[in-house]
């Protein structure tokens, strides 16, 4: 779901070939993009501004004859959600910039991509800022509505919406530890662990054309579209090496009968290249008991039964504590502080390794809760991307 904390950006056109980045908070410094006339190349450490940069590029290269003509301006970016936090500011920054430049560009907005384009495509230009993201941050900023939170498949996009029940309160407290997932590996390592996972299964089963196979719903599609419950079973049957034990480069090559240069072709990405170890039982495991935890959210979610939400997200916490080892003692302990102040129930959010933990509760205990917790901010669901246009639309 949404929340109310957002990316704000004030744009104009600028009579000079460049892009002339203000950020009202002084820790972001002022830059100058010049604009020339080969295309921004990206970046796997990206600063602030780069992501807009990432946007403006995707969103060229995708307007006919845009590229060769970007024009200038200045922009004037504030935000209220915090950053390196799993509250998805990067992803929020990347939307808004896609939308200006969009608006920019043309004097146009959702007329010249839907929203549902618009969230697609800021999930793909993220990659110039070397994170391999799966769109969901980028499709609920996109899409959502006020009041009402979205279940999100992919390939193709598609969104359910879906009522929480009444009762339902979400606070959401920072751990302390902030982490920037696109300046490390690890959740590209995640990424391309989940797909070597699904290429050494298809692979297994007979697949001609594994290196097709990108993320373990491809998988799942290839086996006869099995649901995550069945694909657990799978895995279990598939990868029979212990969650405990890693798979070596080695061993991986031979399983899948290539070489380097394909391998790395096909399995990996920049920031993974060269990675000896992967961990491909417990990261599939749960990304599949992850997926079950959604659908069964949403049957709680019609039934309004929070208590049971609590236990799901409980659970998912734990799995990605346990098997794909996103969290970390600060996640943890102020997972237990929301359990033990009374809430039904608590995850980290976002990547992990840091950022925030969010908790569920009932309304009507707020006042209680409240007094244990350092809460950051109270959500419901809220209202997704907007733009607003001056009367000299510029």
């Amino acid at each position: 779901m949404a929340i109310q904390a957002s990316t704000f950006i004030v744009a104009g056109k600028s009579n000079k070939n460049q892009i002339h980045f203000f950020n009202l908070d002084k820790k972001f410094e002022e830059h100058v993009h010049e604009i020339t006339q080969e295309l921004w190349p990206g970046t796997t450490h990206p600063k602030w501004y780069e992501y807009f940069l990432a946007a403006w590029r995707g969103v060229l290269e995708r307007l006919p004859n845009e590229t060769s003509s970007p024009k200038g301006m200045n922009l004037l970016l504030y935000g209220t959600i915090p950053a390196a936090s799993g509250v998805s500011s990067s992803s929020a920054l990347v939307c808004a910039a896609a939308l200006t430049t969009i608006a920019i560009q043309t004097g146009k907005s959702f007329e010249v991509f839907s929203k549902a384009e618009l969230a697609e495509m800021t999930a793909k230009t993220e990659r110039y800022v070397g994170v391999e993201g799966g769109g969901m941050d980028q499709a609920v900023e996109c899409l959502a509505e006020r009041g009402i939170a979205l279940r999100i498949d992919f390939h193709p996009l598609k969104w359910t919406p879906v009522t929480l029940p009444s009762n339902a309160l979400f606070a959401v407290l920072h751990c302390g530890k902030t982490m920037n997932k696109g300046t490390t590996s690890h959740y590209n390592q995640r990424v391309v662990e989940c797909r070597i996972a699904a290429q050494i299964m298809a692979k297994q089963s007979g697949a001609k054309n594994w290196q097709e196979v990108r993320t373990l719903r491809d998988l799942a599609r290839l086996l006869g579209n099995l649901t995550p419950v069945q694909m657990t079973a799978e895995v279990e049957k598939r990868l029979t090496k212990p969650t405990d034990q890693a798979y070596s480069r080695e061993e991986i090559l031979q399983v899948l009968e290539t070489n380097e240069e394909d391998f790395i072709e096909h399995s990996l990405n920049n920031k993974t290249r060269e990675l000896q170890e992967f961990w491909l039982k417990k990261r599939a495991l749960h990304v599949y008991s992850e997926a079950a935890r959604v659908f069964q959210f949403e049957e709680a979610c019609k039934q309004g039964n929070v208590v049971e939400l609590g236990k799901l997200m409980n659970g998912s916490h734990k799995s990605c504590r346990d098997l794909f080892e996103c969290s970390c003692p600060e996640l943890d302990e102020t997972v237990e502080k929301c359990l033990k102040a009374g809430c039904l129930g608590a995850r980290l959010t976002g990547a992990g390794w840091g950022g925030c933990v969010v908790a569920l509760l009932d309304k009507s205990h707020k006042e209680d809760i409240e007094k244990h917790l350092n809460v950051l901010f109270w959500s419901e669901p809220s209202q997704g991307i907007e733009i607003t246009f001056n009367a000299q639309n510029n």
